[in-house]
């Protein structure tokens, strides 16, 4: 088989508001890949705000799992406040992102400044090499 460029749309995920004075609110998705292993070469990922929400926390995404087993890896900002910073994870992590199986990663946001805080929807493309027939599926997981 030969290897081929695909892409793979992740989101909408939801991340809950997290209150001022209140704990962090923290989602966590997996990509799965069905049919084989695969390297992801670009992974673009936005945090968008709910309308009508007040300012959040700051919002950070890192790596946690590669096929199920535990990773270190920085926190990378994608939105605080009002404001959002879409990354390139791949860029920003310094090389790609290879699996057998799956990868997992884990968004948590800071209790806002003040008031309710928002609630944020995280959007993305996946950029991967796979062998022809390889797919990828996205499941959130409890935190």
């Amino acid at each position: 088989m030969a290897l081929r460029l695909h892409t793979f749309s992740v989101g909408p995920i939801q991340l809950p508001a997290a209150a001022a004075g209140g704990s962090p609110s923290h989602i966590a998705f997996r990509l799965t890949s069905v049919g084989g292993p695969f390297c992801i070469v670009g992974f673009y990922v936005n945090s968008v705000p709910e309308p009508g929400g007040s300012p959040g926390g700051q919002v950070r995404i890192a790596l946690g799992r590669i096929n199920g087993e535990g990773v270190i890896h920085p926190q990378i900002q994608i939105a605080e406040g009002a404001g959002v910073r879409p990354q390139d994870l791949v860029v920003s992590y310094g090389s790609v992102l290879s699996s057998s199986s799956s990868l997992s990663f884990h968004v948590s946001q800071s209790p806002a400044p003040a008031g309710p805080g928002a609630a944020y929807r995280l959007e993305g493309t996946v950029t991967f090499f796979a062998d022809e027939g390889v797919t990828l599926t996205v499941t959130s997981e409890p935190p």
